[in-house]
């Protein structure tokens, strides 16, 4: 009888009141202090980027929350013993909420929103059921589903709420509002939801990324104070650190160089270095000088290499201003590419970076052809003595800038050598230059002396007796050089062969570099052809991809001078007049069009623009006309018919006769001119109506003209 008096089922006020007991202070009791330690280790191993906007809320991440899996899988099993053996207890949407935060935080968004769903629907009176709504705004966000959040958020704002879910709610709905970039709305919740918490280095994170919001929204007083305010909350030294140094950034009549110096030689600031050469290009940057600016975020990158997530910023921050205003697109395409191959989690518009990148590879893939085919051509040009006296420089020279640089690098593995040699040996810092008083300590004379050892006896094995005469060495004998010099000496027969001459490594070189200047006529066809292309390619790429259309005329015009009769006349002359849309230059382009490709595809697309749709009225008078043509032509009357039907063409253009008008004066040509000029018209047919019903019936009239 006690047994059965304790079924979940029953509504007996005892029963209740045993379940309620029962899940309160054994379950549900477990799971929650579960949850408040995963969320402080979530909390303390957290990998903040304070070099971009802080997000309010740390973003869920499955696999950062792997570091708690077993306590998420613990409280889920928890939660679900009160829904297996609790069912009439009032606790019960609470460990249904508890089970949707665990399922959040592993990052199963569609079961957490399930769940928080279920908990609003059954539970409509619960005191849970706002936590159970924060907890499906939450997930919403995380998913970018922004409107449906904002849906959430507005049933929220009617609830009663206690003082933690207010907090709860206001830093979500932040959250919400920075994510979908409406900065001003975020820094205002915030301000309400700062005197709810209590001072610890969760406020302190709150207080910093509020700075950076008011940053955003151009009140650099206001964000001075919320930095200030970091420093009174007990943060941890990085996040003190960065506050500092926002702070600094944001006083308009302060020069904070001089306080960037005295970071620069703290020395617990010596893993921070980066960040303070970052600040002070961020300085010079605010001001305009972005010449200035460059050297310093260089540096700061040469330091964060440790630090993917800090270097990708880095990266990003000089692509950027490489792209706009310097507009260099050669080096914004570099570090675009390290951007987007460091693949940072704390960049929230990476997809846009990839796509700009790609732009950028093509672009400097056609520039690169402009320029390595006009320098190929000036070679062509000179005179052979002179060309091999350049060649020969170049050959020179760039041995030299090979050796260099190699004699740096080893150099300098040396010196990274040596200072595992000391750190070994026990050898302070300080005493370094002590001991760099023994030869072999000195990297520079180790490799100085290996160079001389190589000059002059060669590359020789170590090993003992290395220098007796009769040791053969890596050196070539004479004998030897003599038979590759003259592969056709005496052989067994006794017969002599002429002396045939060897070219020197730096002749071969010389040689192998003529083969890809282009002599002759066909080679510099070939050339002009392929920088040709890479014109046409490059002005689409400012018109279109980089939205520069001054520099888009310019390389189009470039392309009309030095390739006169292009094959991509008619589309450039297109391409010219959009580009100068609303200046004085697009009539002349356009007129250009109209004069030189009347019957192209480009004119038509120019008159469709400006064309209203035809009425009832029109269109009837345009499939009379039509009739009209065609009967013309059935009668042999090729004159009438091509006068009417230049005449719909001109009147009616855009109507839905235009590709049989256009296929009738095709046919007329066959008529009234020779034949080569009809393969040449339906081919124009074929090129300027891609999608007409026609087109099959032209392409067997094409082969039919060409068979014949």
């Amino acid at each position: 009888m006690v047994l059965g008096g304790c079924t979940q089922h029953s509504t007996a006020p005892a029963n209740v009141a045993f379940h309620n007991v029962t899940s309160k202070y054994n379950a549900l009791l477990q799971a929650r202090e579960i949850m408040v330690e995963a969320e402080k280790t979530l909390f303390a191993n957290r990998q903040d980027n304070y070099a971009v906007l802080l997000p309010v809320l740390m973003p869920i991440d499955s696999l950062e929350t792997r570091q708690v899996e077993k306590d998420l899988t613990a409280i889920i099993k928890k939660a679900s013993l009160v829904a297996e053996r609790h069912q009439n207890a009032k606790y019960l949407p609470d460990a249904y909420v508890l089970l949707g935060r665990a399922r959040l935080l592993q990052g199963d968004f569609k079961n957490a929103i399930e769940t928080f769903k279920y908990v609003n629907t059954n539970y409509a009176e619960s005191d849970a059921r706002p936590d159970a709504l924060i907890g499906l705004m939450r997930a919403y966000v995380e998913q970018n589903e922004f409107r449906a959040a904002l849906r959430v958020a507005e049933v929220i704002r009617n609830l009663p709420l206690s003082k933690e879910q207010t907090l709860t709610y206001y830093l979500t709905k932040a959250y919400l509002h920075q994510f979908n970039r409406e900065y001003a709305v975020a820094a205002a919740i915030l301000e309400e939801s700062l005197p709810l918490m209590k001072k610890n280095e969760k406020k302190a994170r709150v207080y910093y990324a509020l700075g950076q919001l008011y940053e955003l929204t151009d009140k650099p007083q206001k964000a001075i104070e919320e930095y200030s305010s970091v420093l009174k909350n007990r943060p941890n030294y990085d996040l003190s650190f960065y506050a500092r140094i926002n702070a600094l950034l944001n006083q308009p009549d302060v020069d904070p160089k001089a306080s960037f110096t005295k970071m620069l030689n703290d020395r617990k600031n010596a893993d921070l270095q980066d960040q303070i050469y970052f600040a002070m290009g961020s300085y010079e940057e605010r001001r305009g000088r972005i010449r200035q600016a460059l050297p310093y975020y260089k540096q700061a990158s040469a330091l964060a290499a440790q630090r993917p997530e800090q270097l990708a910023s880095i990266y990003l921050r000089i692509a950027d201003l490489s792209y706009e205003p310097l507009q260099e697109y050669e080096e914004a395409k570099m570090y675009y590419d390290s951007t987007v191959f460091l693949n940072p989690k704390s960049i929230p518009n990476l997809a846009e970076i990839t796509a700009k990148k790609r732009v950028l590879d093509d672009f400097v893939e056609h520039l690169k052809v402009i320029k390595t085919e006009d320098s190929l051509q000036r070679l062509a040009a000179m005179n052979p003595t002179q060309l091999d006296k350049y060649l020969q420089t170049y050959v020179t020279q760039k041995k030299e800038k090979e050796a260099r640089e190699k004699r740096m690098a080893e150099e300098k593995a040396a010196r990274a050598q040596q200072e595992q040699i000391l750190a070994a040996s026990g050898i302070q810092p300080d005493n370094v230059q002590a001991a760099n008083a023994w030869y072999f300590y000195n990297p520079a004379s180790v490799q100085r002396g290996r160079q001389e050892f190589q000059e002059k006896w060669g590359t020789r094995k170590l090993e003992d007796n290395w220098r007796r005469v009769t040791k053969e060495t890596s050196l070539v004998p004479d004998a030897a050089l003599s038979t590759v010099r003259n592969p056709n000496a005496a052989g067994p027969t006794g017969t002599e062969a002429q002396p045939v001459a060897t070219l020197s490594p730096l002749q071969q070189e010389v040689e192998t570099l003529k083969k890809t200047i282009p002599f002759g006529p066909d080679a510099l066809a070939e050339s002009r052809k392929k920088q040709e292309n890479a014109y046409f390619e490059l002005g689409k790429l400012y018109r279109l991809g980089l939205g520069e259309n001054d520099k888009a005329i310019a390389t189009f015009e470039k392309l009309l001078t030095q390739f006169p009769g292009t094959h991509y006349e008619a589309e450039t002359l297109y391409f010219l007049y959009l580009a100068s849309e609303g200046t004085s230059r697009q009539n002349e382009f356009k007129n250009r069009l109209f004069e030189k490709f009347p019957d192209s595809y480009y004119v038509r697309m120019v008159n469709r623009s400006s064309l209203v749709p035809l009425t009832a009225g029109a269109e009837a008078a345009a499939q009379q006309l039509y009739a009209q043509a065609y009967e013309a032509y059935q009668g042999g009357n090729y004159t009438a018919a091509l006068s009417q039907t230049q005449q719909g063409l001109k009147q009616y253009a855009g109507n839905a006769l235009e590709d049989k008008f256009a296929l009738l004066k095709t046919m007329l040509v066959a008529k009234t001119e020779n034949a080569e000029a009809y393969r040449k018209a339906l081919t124009v047919f074929i090129d300027n109506y891609p999608s007409s019903n026609l087109i099959s019936m032209a392409k067997e009239m094409l082969a039919a003209a060409k068979s014949k």
